[in-house]
């Protein structure tokens, strides 16, 4: 079933009342919303959810997934962070009294220490990256343990159901 997407004109996967027990996706100002829709979608389609519980897991794939993104776009941005901070202590007045705009150019080596003063920042991004791809791989194990046994579920359902049927049907004379 395809309904409209609430923030888009774009069909979507997911019906209304999904969306809304969802409610709003967890994204920091300046994150692209329909870029989280179009993953959700994306995962939608590879689980096709049949029920509320494999709803959940396309909305918990999706969120995992987005925090690993942010994380690893937040460890690069540490060390721009810091060249900013540097350019602006260090941004001498040009002829005139009026401010260079351009900044240096930065050398690998001014990178790496950057990098070395926010290194703990770093090492704190990991740890939590760490942890989202820990909850990212339980959830997929949940998914993979429950399909199978739901297949296993349905071979020994239809198993019963060919015995059953062979012991009613009449004896060859």
């Amino acid at each position: 079933m395809l309904t409209k997407d609430a923030n888009s004109a774009i069909p979507s996967l997911i019906p209304p009342h999904i969306q809304a027990l969802f409610g709003a996706p967890p994204l920091l100002r300046g994150e692209d919303e329909g870029l989280y829709h179009t993953l959700m979608e994306h995962f939608t389609k590879l689980v096709e959810p049949k029920d509320m519980i494999e709803w959940w897991w396309v909305k918990d794939m999706t969120d995992h997934s987005w925090e690993i993104r942010r994380l690893r776009r937040f460890k690069v941005l540490f060390v721009e962070i810091q060249r900013d901070r540097r350019h602006e202590i260090f941004e001498l007045p040009a002829p005139g009294g009026l401010n260079y705009d351009v900044p240096a150019p930065y050398s690998e080596k001014d990178s790496a220490q950057f990098f070395k003063y926010k290194l703990d920042d770093y090492k704190n991004a990991d740890r939590l990256i760490a942890s989202a791809e820990v909850r990212r791989d339980r959830t997929l194990r949940e998914i993979e343990r429950r399909r199978e046994n739901l297949a296993q579920r349905l071979r020994n359902a239809s198993n019963e159901i060919v015995e059953e049927k062979i012991l009613e049907l009449p004896k060859a004379a």
